[in-house]
């Protein structure tokens, strides 16, 4: 897509999904004795809503915070256009549009498994009104047959959750630089991650190795649940595993056991209003990066010592 045609898309999406709103400050008052008085402070709100329902968030600012607007913050995609193949996604949003994300495609990783499994190399843009974090780019592999959004992968973009912070009071050569050292990395790690996803396809896995990592998955990322509700994510787990998305994949491999439990953390929760927010950059992502460093620890690096209890093992094999 050209830089023209980026833009127009996201002017389109935006509108489509009534996310096309101005973000304002507005002065907050306070109850003194009877009495609202200004505060000093101020809140940032829609332009195309009014009363409460005009809050973006209640968070309190000084007069010097400047709000990233939608449409100037994804006017990056366009400059990317000029640097690189992208395609244009979608655009979303959590918390009465306290966070705005835009999704591109840098193209896929194809090839994976003996029957040929894809992953998307997605890159999601997210700005915030809320002052949460700063306008960035983060890498989100997105696997299209089961729509998951898996784990950002490997390295320094796991560490700390993102490709990199857009300045957006810098322009020209440097704000070009910057975009293309983004690109450049976001491309290296999804260079990384098909090594891996690879790797894990055709790497046959035993059902000791599988009930390892289910269970070390629950208790990294689940402990303290309830014996009925464990016992219901256990069998979300291994029917996941046992169905191999329809038959999509190999069963017995690394590939289908992770995202069988990844799969589980995202579609076995109830979708609230920051399901795309946890998605991307919370718990869920969270949930799919530990659940890839455990696959990895116990399938490929060989760190197999059973830690699963008598209690658990008697549960997977009632429902395995």
């Amino acid at each position: 897509m050209t830089h023209e045609e980026i833009l127009n898309k996201v002017h389109e999406a935006l509108e489509a999904k009534e996310l096309n709103f101005t973000a304002k400050m507005a002065e907050t008052f306070a109850l003194v004795d009877g009495v609202y008085v200004p505060t000093g402070k101020f809140t940032p709100v829609r332009d195309d809503k009014t009363g409460e329902d005009a809050i973006i968030k209640g968070n309190a600012f000084s007069d010097h915070y400047v709000p990233i607007q939608n449409e100037e913050a994804f006017s990056v995609l366009g400059e990317m256009a000029d640097l690189a193949e992208v395609e244009f996604k979608n655009v979303g949003s959590w918390g009465n549009g306290a966070g705005i994300f835009a999704q591109v495609s840098l193209g896929e990783i194809t090839g994976i498994g003996s029957k040929g499994d894809s992953v998307g190399k997605y890159v999601s843009l997210v700005n915030s009104h809320d002052g949460t974090r700063s306008l960035q780019l983060l890498v989100t592999p997105y696997r299209f047959f089961c729509q998951n959004q898996i784990s950002k992968a490997v390295g320094e973009a796991k560490r700390n959750n993102r490709l990199i912070s857009i300045h957006h009071n810098i322009y020209g050569q440097d704000r070009l630089r910057e975009l293309a050292s983004a690109l450049k990395y976001a491309d290296e790690v999804f260079t990384e991650s098909e090594v891996l996803y690879k790797r894990l396809a055709d790497r046959v896995v035993t059902m000791d190795e599988v009930r390892e990592v289910m269970y070390r998955c629950m208790m990294e990322q689940d402990a303290g649940l309830k014996e009925k509700k464990f016992e219901s994510r256990t069998t979300q787990f291994i029917e996941r595993f046992n169905d191999a998305d329809n038959g999509e994949l190999e069963r017995m491999t690394g590939w289908n056991l992770y995202n069988a439990v990844q799969g589980a953390f995202q579609h076995g929760v109830k979708k609230t209003s920051t399901y795309d927010r946890s998605l991307i950059l919370g718990r869920i992502a969270q949930q799919a990066e530990n659940s890839l460093d455990i696959v990895k620890d116990v399938i490929l690096e060989g760190n197999y010592k059973k830690t699963s209890t008598n209690e658990f093992d008697t549960l997977f094999a009632k429902v395995a």
